[in-house]
């Protein structure tokens, strides 16, 4: 018996830890290939700003205050940078690869409390391989770090909740307040909605109010605040409490006054089935499955899900800024119930037959096969240069197919599913090298900034006209003042100093002929959907050959 035990103990493991090194793999594949967007230079940039200047209260970027963003992102890259020795692609996203697996684990740590271990290692796989996770997990934007803390306070208050040990209890409420005070530092307010409202709504329709007093309303308010308070009252104090930044930042942006990004009120309906690729067909099912009794004990942890994700996704929708980054706190719900359906599905049958199943993964073969094949006709037509690889990604697409139809017309439905889940992430890592790397468009940035660096000595300083992205500027690898009026332009230019435009300001600038082009660069920069060209002038620089 304990030699059984002790087996299964290590079997879980085992299983656990592929888990993980999947969700690893999925997060990490290829991190530092593809030069940093814009919104992720806003991150390096304040990092390596906070690590020049030692001051890590009041962050700045491009020599300019950044406070519209809570800390915590700047703080971890910043952090990270001074065992690396620097600020690079790696450093500033191995943070949104960290919690990435982090909230995989969690998955499997509470499903598996909740459920099953079957169903949690099912659940954190889709999360794992989920459009939403890869993307993010490989973006530097603070979104995958506020989702763990997201994802942790939801788990944590659920499992308080329905356990009946006082001092268990205590402990899961310990973690709700702190991850959700640390959810605040990582992109406050946002975690107070996305949190609050779904969890009300809970509370409310399951008539949880005598619940209550025992979340530790006063204590966990005590810790959540001494988390959350000091950094902004600091910030305040310095700012003279002319706190206009966050009033546009936090409700301006909430009516849609201020940065309203001008979607339509429908604009998270197909954003949400993006997001869950390549689980979509399970998404409309997941949404109509917790009404159904079929699921029993099942179905309570399952309304609980889908007030999680329903709330979240109608508070969002209701919001006049939307940016399609801001569901992705949500998308762990969804990926959980997606979890529970495909574990009845292939293994239990209580609510779905095999014969659905069956029509299920054959109607999947079908999609695969025929996207795997339209693939590389789209590609010759579009981006002919990256024909090889597209040959090569529906070549593997096939392959993968035919494997797990093998297995599970073998009636082998564990290897079929391990197939699924590692055949997605092979996918995902032939496509970072045969298709995303190589249209990286933010690399004529990159190559323009570092070729402007070593141009322009040391000892020498550079200002922009008008306006200059923050990929130039990381890149660039110091601040880059910015000048709009024209006069003070000339004198720096008359002073001896670089001066550095692109787009309209470069055509602008070139039309005045006081001012001395001494480089050029066509695709220098990426503006909107398309790239401009950039240049430097100097007074008294020799010329460089045009790079055209």
């Amino acid at each position: 018996m304990g030699n059984n035990l002790s087996n299964g103990r290590n079997t879980k493991i085992l299983l656990a830890g592929g888990v993980l090194l999947l969700s690893a793999v999925s997060a990490s594949w290829s991190l530092s290939e593809g030069s940093l967007n814009n919104h992720e230079c806003y991150v390096s940039i304040t990092a390596r700003e906070m690590l020049a200047s030692g001051d890590w209260i009041w962050p700045t970027c491009n020599g300019m205050p950044r406070l519209q963003k809570t800390p915590l992102p700047y703080w971890l890259v910043a952090g990270l940078a001074k065992i690396t020795g620097r600020v690079d692609e790696f450093t500033t996203r191995l943070p949104s690869v960290v919690f990435g697996v982090l909230s995989a684990a969690i998955i499997l740590y509470f499903v598996n409390q909740w459920l099953s271990f079957r169903i949690a290692l099912l659940s954190a796989s889709v999360w794992a391989t989920s459009l939403a996770y890869i993307r993010h997990s490989h973006n530097a934007r603070p979104e995958m770090v506020m989702t763990f803390f997201i994802v942790l306070c939801f788990a944590s208050f659920y499992s308080a909740i329905i356990t009946r040990n006082r001092r268990r209890q205590v402990v899961y409420m310990l973690v709700f307040w702190v991850s959700f005070g640390l959810g605040m530092l990582a992109k406050g307010p946002a975690p107070l909605p996305l949190v609050l409202v779904p969890l009300f709504f809970y509370v409310a329709v399951f008539r949880q109010w005598k619940m209550l007093p025992k979340l530790l309303p006063v204590a966990g308010v005590i810790i959540f605040l001494a988390i959350t308070l000091p950094w902004p009252l600091l910030i305040a104090n310095k700012l003279n409490w002319n706190l206009v930044v966050w009033k546009h930042n936090f409700v301006d942006r909430f009516f849609g006054t201020y940065s309203s990004g001008n979607k339509p009120i429908y604009y998270y309906l197909y954003i949400m089935f993006q997001f869950i690729l390549p689980w979509v067909a399970f998404l409309p099912m997941a949404l109509a499955a917790p009404f159904y009794r079929v699921w029993n004990k099942k179905q309570r942890v399952m309304q609980f899900l889908w007030l999680w994700f329903v709330v979240g996704l109608a508070f969002l929708t209701i919001c006049g800024g939307k940016r399609q980054h801001y569901i992705l706190p949500i998308m762990p719900a969804m990926c959980i119930l997606i979890g529970i359906l495909l574990e009845d599905m292939i293994f239990t049958r209580k609510a779905y037959t095999s014969q659905y199943a069956a029509v299920v993964l054959r109607n999947h073969i079908i999609v695969i096969i025929a996207g795997a094949v339209a693939m590389p006709i789209y590609i010759a037509r579009t981006h002919s240069e990256l024909l090889g690889g597209a040959m090569i990604l529906a070549a593997a697409a096939i392959i993968v197919t035919a494997a797990i139809a093998i297995l599970f017309a073998q009636r082998r439905a564990a290897l079929g599913c391990s197939a699924v889940f590692v055949g997605i992430v092979v996918l995902v890592m032939i496509s970072y090298n045969s298709l995303t790397n190589p249209t990286d468009y933010n690399r004529h940035s990159r190559e323009f900034s570092r070729k402007v660096a070593e141009i322009i000595p040391q000892s020498e300083k550079l200002v922009a006209y008008k306006s200059i992205s923050k990929r130039a500027v990381y890149y660039f690898g110091s601040v880059i003042p910015v000048i709009t009026d024209e006069s003070a332009l000339y004198r720096h230019y008359e002073d001896g100093d670089w001066v550095i435009a692109t787009g309209g300001s470069l055509e602008k600038l070139s039309q005045d002929d006081r001012f001395r082009r001494v480089w050029y660069k066509e695709k220098a920069e990426r503006l909107g959907s398309g790239d401009t060209d950039g240049a430097l002038f100097h007074k008294s620089a020799a010329v460089i050959k045009d790079d055209t």
